[in-house]
């Protein structure tokens, strides 16, 4: 085993384990009552795990042969991973200094002003979180051109992928710049957590096959 096929291989590990606890943060986030600052941990540091697990992801991708849509899924993921932890530090920064300035106001007038400033400022949050939707759902898409012929994965995950996430993607068109569940439609991001926990699934059930022979590698 040359030691690039070492890296890779320990990458792949590092990548899986990393999409495991970004999957876990998100699912316990979502449904369980967490104490405040953990949370807020977990909104914030989803994005760099997830930088982390698409990283990871790339050997696998890139196995038996590197290509430009394995490269582009990796960039775009590792874009997606960024500009989420921007959105959640500008969100919870915002948050935590306007309501400051509405508790201490000192009539109700201004205290309205303050509101309205906050309903201002989230119009750039949810900026921020149409370009995250935008990358990852490239990175679903360019997953899916890898998966047609990648030996793991394969047509059904492609057109799978193109299923779950191509909702999203589209939704998000339409009522841009309104989110589709402020829209009327409704929200298709955990349409892309599946996605994701697919490829996590996928990727998992065959980590053996990074440690196997170097025969048909890149």
């Amino acid at each position: 085993m040359t030691p690039d096929a070492a890296l890779e291989r320990r990458l792949v590990k590092i990548g899986w384990t990393a999409g495991l606890v970004a999957v876990a943060m998100y699912l316990t986030r979502t449904l369980l009552p967490l104490p405040d600052w953990l949370g807020t941990a977990f909104f914030i540091y989803f994005g760099p795990v997830l930088v982390v697990a698409f990283l990871g992801f790339y050997p696998f991708l890139a196995r038996p042969r590197a290509s430009i849509p394995a490269l582009l899924a990796t960039v775009f993921g590792v874009i997606a991973g960024a500009v989420n932890m921007m959105f959640a530090v500008v969100q919870l920064n915002n948050l935590h200094t306007i309501r400051k300035y509405m508790r201490a106001a000192e009539s109700e007038a201004a205290r309205e002003a303050w509101i309205d400033i906050l309903s201002g400022v989230f119009t750039v949050q949810n900026g921020m979180n149409y370009v995250y939707d935008f990358f990852l759902d490239m990175a679903a898409f360019m997953y899916a051109a890898v998966m047609w012929t990648h030996p793991k994965f394969g047509k059904i995950f492609s057109i799978l992928s193109v299923l779950a996430v191509g909702p999203h993607f589209v939704m998000k068109i339409i009522t841009f710049p309104e989110p589709p569940a402020e829209a009327g439609l409704f929200d298709a991001g955990p349409l892309v957590a599946i996605w994701f926990a697919i490829v996590l699934v996928q990727v998992g059930r065959n980590l053996g096959w990074m440690d196997g022979p170097e025969s048909g590698a890149r």
